[in-house]
């Protein structure tokens, strides 16, 4: 259909394809630098992205590709509130671009909270392993979590939440755990038949299910059928459908620090199966939340951290974002939270990545009292609520469309 298309015409097909007048969010609060509100490409990193809005184009111009997003955070990402209102604005701002649920955790089954925009229910006892534990016994993979039982018939159910989730559903599943002879066997049921769906384990470390049938709740059953069986240990799971469109996948645990996800060995062999073509780290909080903040060592772990995610994606863009502002014990400002953001700029310099400086943006230095004030942020001066993180996922979602229409404009011209 648009073989015949010139370049400037499939870029404006791609400014007519959006779905309103304009798809850029209202932000109504003057306390919000929003001319600062940019993505701010360091080194190459611009090519990455290049390469990532060349893919988005195609998915909005010819209904064709998925594009896998992951956001790597704490308690900031953890609820899924901020990176939550970022799938709903990404999913929604043009036509056919409405993708799965992707990567999710149960962490309810790990007794922490849980997103809204599914529900957990499971049976069993279940003990959990975190990456902030000081001395780790378990192996972790990309979410941080992982629960373990050893009861011999348990079970988890995924329930998608229909007013967070409009139109999504599943007939694709990985559910990542640990592998060998001595675990638990897996039964995944179809919802409507209560027949069986067979299970293809992957070297990847995660085993897949597919059906011809879509359905939006998941009913997982942990068996022990040998003697050999011992246990069984889940690191998370992808839903996904065979629609194109883009797919937002966020992993959060509460009190993570950058080295939390050193630990993490699993986290390769995760992203490979995952292979996301935009990651979003957001971290630095915890790590610069005490009087001293050693920069040095947060910029190695950093670092450290991005190469051996380009160690399987070496092409893969990836965006740093700054630590909001914040207090300590909520009387004390944090000067360190803007020593973490020059530190993560520095990285990103030297490793090729791009900056969103969310602490810039929303005010600077002591902004967090307007956030307060505004019903934006909480009392503890850290975190903010559902209507600040949505906020905040309003602004990133602006900040990636500037850049998005700043690459139309240009091949337009070119």
């Amino acid at each position: 259909m648009y073989r015949n298309l010139s370049l400037i015409g499939l870029m404006l097909l791609v400014k007519f394809s959006l779905c309103q007048d304009t798809p850029y969010k209202n932000i109504p609060y003057d306390f919000i630098w929003n001319d600062s509100n940019v993505i701010t490409y360091y080194g190459t990193s611009e090519k990455d992205y290049k390469s990532l809005f060349k893919k988005l184009n195609k998915l909005i111009l010819t209904g064709q590709g998925q594009i896998k997003v992951l956001q790597i955070g704490d308690s900031h990402i953890q609820a899924d509130n901020f990176s939550g209102q970022m799938r709903n604005n990404l999913q929604s701002f043009a036509l056919g671009v409405m993708g799965s649920r992707g990567f999710l955790f149960p962490y309810n089954v790990a007794s922490t909270n849980n997103p809204d925009n599914y529900k957990v229910k499971y049976t069993g006892k279940w003990h959990s392993c975190r990456n902030i534990q000081p001395a780790l016994s378990c192996e972790l993979g990309i979410a941080g979590i992982a629960v373990t039982t050893l009861d011999t018939n348990s079970s988890i159910q995924i329930i998608l939440n229909p007013r967070e989730l409009t139109h999504q559903d599943y007939n694709k599943v990985k559910i990542f755990h640990n592998m060998g002879d001595s675990i638990y066997k897996m039964r995944v049921l179809e919802s409507n038949t209560g027949k069986e769906i067979s299970g293809i384990d992957n070297e990847l470390g995660y085993t897949s299910f597919a059906t011809n049938d879509h359905y939006d709740v998941l009913d997982i059953s942990f068996i022990k059928t040998d003697s050999l069986q011992k246990s069984i240990t889940i690191y998370g799971m992808e839903i996904d459908n065979d629609d194109p469109g883009i797919i937002y996948s966020a992993v959060g645990v509460n009190g993570a620090e950058v080295v939390s996800y050193l630990k993490c060995n699993l986290l390769e062999q995760h992203l490979k199966a995952l292979a996301p073509e935009w990651i979003i780290i957001s971290l630095g909080t915890n790590d610069a939340y005490n009087i001293t903040f050693d920069n040095i060592a947060f910029e190695r772990n950093l670092t450290t951290l991005i190469k051996r995610i380009r160690t399987t994606a070496p092409d893969v863009a990836i965006l740093l974002t700054t630590p909001a502002d914040s207090y300590r014990k909520k009387r004390f400002p944090n000067p360190n939270m803007m020593k973490a953001g020059q530190a993560i700029i520095n990285v990103a310099t030297q490793n090729n990545c791009a900056v969103w400086d969310i602490h810039k943006i929303m005010g600077g230095y002591m902004s967090i009292k307007k956030w307060i004030s505004a019903g934006l942020a909480g009392g503890d001066k850290v975190h903010f609520t559902k209507n600040g993180y949505m906020v905040q996922g309003d602004l990133l979602f602006n900040a990636f469309l500037k850049s998005y229409d700043n690459y139309i404009d240009i091949s337009r011209k070119n």
